[in-house]
């Protein structure tokens, strides 16, 4: 389209849309926010089980607030180790290239969370 949305009226094409872009690529270090946000946004249209996809979806919507770039760094820090806790409790999603960006999310909320000093060992009841 040419106000940069795709067909469904959502954000430009990136790596979850399949342009090419390489998650991994300079953005990601640039700004892992983006990154990790781009990495969950990957998964929406995969296969997953049910319950990786609930833990990815509640991951997916404190990444949104992360790369929106308007919080504070302890907060960035608490909503990364936040995405951190969701992310460890999904063993596995039933789809490879879901589990390889789920791999991938992971170390971009640990690198968020601890650029910003977050403790990321506590525990704050995700998953019960």
């Amino acid at each position: 389209m040419v106000d940069g949305s795709d067909e469904r009226g959502s954000r430009a094409a990136g790596p979850a849309d399949g342009d090419g872009s390489d998650p991994d690529s300079e953005d990601a270090e640039a700004d892992p926010a983006t990154a990790l946000h781009d990495r969950l946004v990957a998964t929406e249209t995969l296969p997953v089980e049910r319950e990786a996809g609930w833990y990815l979806g509640e991951a997916q919507a404190l990444a949104a607030d992360l790369a929106a770039d308007d919080l504070e760094e302890s907060v960035a820090g608490e909503r990364a180790a936040e995405i951190r806790e969701l992310l460890a409790e999904i063993d596995g999603t039933g789809d490879g290239e879901a589990d390889d960006h789920v791999a991938a999310a992971r170390e971009l909320a640990a690198r968020i969370a601890e650029r910003s000093g977050s403790d990321t060992d506590h525990v704050s009841g995700v998953g019960g």
